[in-house]
């Protein structure tokens, strides 16, 4: 078997291509996976929750939201792991208890996980300054990711899938972020990318496309419709019995969202996360 390299410590930010940057990332990025225990005694039941990044070896974040948001809270006995593929192998790496080693601040959207399980874990450099418009820049994350046990109760990540996108930051602004989750956050600077970010995607980095330096992080997307029509079906379509051929149709133009790292430097200052 090929040697494969595999990256200690915080991760080149020299310039470099993008798919030797997102190979790099790869590294520092994984799944945020909560395991409930279940109503048959000794089982769990497995859920991906989002996405995350290392900021230090030891200190990695991702979205309040994700841990403890009002659609998947957290419950009392549920344990975490933060778990990646790396196409060949998977690395999962055990977390402690919400309040000792999951730092919560749900005003912010952020959570800091405290993760001591893997000496120089690989972690990527992190940015405070202004983000231009127009910035070429990439996300990485596991989105729309599953995992399951396989017969022996092995971890099967088939369905854990290390996703990249790349494109400009399309505006950088501050509003009012209100995504419904009871925390909304106000007169927050917010970087704007004109393509989706999917469940799962939350957490995960924003970086600079050329270096891999963490910018910001994912919070999620803004639909805004701009036109809504009534639309006829096709003569040759099957409708479903009691259902009308005729349907509204709507058009939206999609927004993601990133919330950028200066806004949380006091946070991550307090746990050792240095430029």
């Amino acid at each position: 078997m090929p040697h494969v390299f595999v990256p200690t410590g915080r991760l080149n930010a020299k310039k470099r291509d993008f798919k030797t940057v997102v190979a790099d990332l790869r590294h520092a990025v994984f799944a945020v996976v909560r395991f409930r225990p279940s109503q048959q005694a000794g089982l769990f039941d497995i859920t991906v929750l989002g996405s995350g990044f290392f900021v230090s070896s030891e200190v990695f974040i991702t979205c309040w939201h994700v841990i403890d948001g009002p659609e998947l809270p957290h419950q009392a006995g549920d344990k975490y792991q933060l778990v990646s593929n790396l196409g060949v192998t998977a690395v999962a790496l055990p977390l402690g208890e919400v309040g000792k080693d999951i730092h919560l601040f749900p005003d912010k959207d952020l959570a800091i996980l405290i993760c001591k399980a893997k000496k120089d874990q690989a972690y990527l450099s992190v940015g405070y300054a202004d983000i231009p418009v127009g910035s070429d820049i990439g996300v990485a994350g596991y989105p729309l990711a599953m995992l399951a046990t396989d017969v022996n109760g092995n971890p099967d990540v088939r369905a854990l899938v290390y996703r990249v996108a790349r494109g400009v930051a399309t505006a950088v602004f501050r509003y009012d972020v209100d995504h419904g989750d009871g925390h909304p956050l106000k007169d927050t600077q917010v970087v704007e990318v004109n393509f989706l970010f999917v469940p799962g995607n939350s957490g995960g980095p924003i970086f600079e496309a050329e270096t891999g330096r963490a910018i910001a992080y994912v919070k999620g997307f803004r639909p805004h419709k701009i036109q809504e029509k009534a639309e006829q079906s096709h003569p040759n379509t099957k409708i479903p019995s009691g259902l009308s051929n005729v349907y509204l149709d709507s058009l939206y133009a999609i927004y993601s969202v990133g919330l950028t790292l200066d806004r949380v430097r006091n946070e991550l200052e307090q746990f050792g996360v240095t430029l």
